[in-house]
């Protein structure tokens, strides 16, 4: 063989085996990599530790818990690419379908006197109650669980929202500590919310009722805790029982590029409104029905003058939505506006209200 094929040889072989080599130097990089970042967690566990002693619970409590936490790294990939924020609205939407719907009917069918009864105690109409459920957990069927201490602690520990898990990571061992549930009881979803009402470990703090009197919270069975735990949290918000929270409307000719830009003068609207700016004005209804916006079928607005803010739907659609205060208070359950529409949407189609 001549000198230069020798060495192209030698040049081939050679380029063949970098690929094995820079593959073989990734994994010990990533393994490394690995076991810095499990010793940085399970310092910062320590250092949580000794905070939460500060903050009263109990050092029983603490040893209980912390040992079993384990990182859980599909929580963060989780946090980062939420429905509600990355899907368009009539991608979103598509959850009010008639299996939500039915099934909705379906658990008014069973539990409909305990749930009209409970919803009423809180000046809440029942139809959202139950569509928070249909959309939060699917009236209870979907599976939560997912170990609750190891989410919230990875996503404190992951930064982007540090903090507010770090308080979240409190709250839930504070239920444990209190006796409110034990550290097996604790299942939430990815995003480290509880039971069938995914609340957080300090909503549940805050807004969970043992409605009952059994002397405990039950959110993780279809009941009357369930029922006025979502109940109370809306009710909590300011909650008009004496309203809806908005309908579906036409737009003038021209669409949405007809009307005032979004954030043109208007009112000042309630308190538990003014924090969602993106929502745009606020007018009377009958400013609405001024500027040419009509009901869905093209008939006009309610005579009754309610502040109202226009949503409109995906770039180009024409669709819009006027909303009403408690749609804020739906907002405060989960400030994403595809959220709160589909809440209102099949709140209406399980109690067949039509516009």
């Amino acid at each position: 063989m001549q000198l230069s094929s020798i060495k192209n040889l030698v040049v081939l072989i050679g380029a063949l085996l970098l690929p094995l080599t820079l593959s073989a130097q990734d994994t010990d990089q990533q393994t490394a990599n690995g076991t810095d970042n499990e010793a940085a967690f399970q310092s910062w566990l320590a250092e949580f530790r000794e905070d939460a002693l500060a903050r009263g619970i109990s050092a029983a409590t603490l040893d209980r818990v912390l040992p079993e936490i384990r990182q859980q790294r599909q929580a963060v990939q989780a946090d980062r690419s939420q429905a509600e924020f990355v899907n368009t609205y009539e991608r979103y939407l598509r959850r009010v379908n008639m299996s939500r719907i039915e099934a909705g009917k379906d658990l008014m069918e069973e539990y409909g006197d305990m749930i009209r009864e409970v919803s009423a105690e809180y000046g809440v109409q029942h139809r959202f109650v139950v569509a928070i459920l249909g959309l939060e957990s699917n009236y209870g069927s979907f599976p939560i669980t997912e170990p609750l201490f190891s989410v919230i602690a990875t996503l404190a520990f992951d930064g982007r929202r540090g903090e507010m898990f770090r308080n979240e990571l409190y709250a839930a061992l504070e239920i444990v500590d209190k006796g409110y549930a034990t550290p097996e009881m604790m299942k939430s979803s990815w995003a480290g919310a509880l039971g069938i009402v995914q609340f957080t470990p300090s909503s549940f703090l805050r807004r969970a009722v043992d409605h009952d009197g059994d002397g405990r919270i039950d959110l993780w069975t279809m009941g009357p805790d369930v029922i006025a735990s979502v109940a109370n949290y809306l009710s909590s918000t300011g909650w008009r029982d004496d309203q809806t929270w908005g309908r579906e409307v036409s737009l003038p000719p021209g669409g949405e590029h007809s009307l005032p830009a979004p954030q043109s003068a208007g009112m000042t609207p309630e308190a538990q409104c003014r924090s969602f700016e993106s929502m745009g004005a606020w007018r009377p209804l009958a400013d609405w029905q001024q500027l040419g916006v009509r009901r869905a079928d093209g008939s006009d607005l309610p005579t009754r003058n309610l502040p109202a803010a226009l949503l409109i739907g995906d770039e180009g659609d024409d669709k819009g939505y006027l909303v009403y205060r408690n749609f804020c208070s739906i907002m405060r359950y989960n400030p994403a506006f595809r959220y709160a529409l589909s809440v209102s949407l099949l709140a209406d189609a399980i109690d067949d209200i039509r516009d």
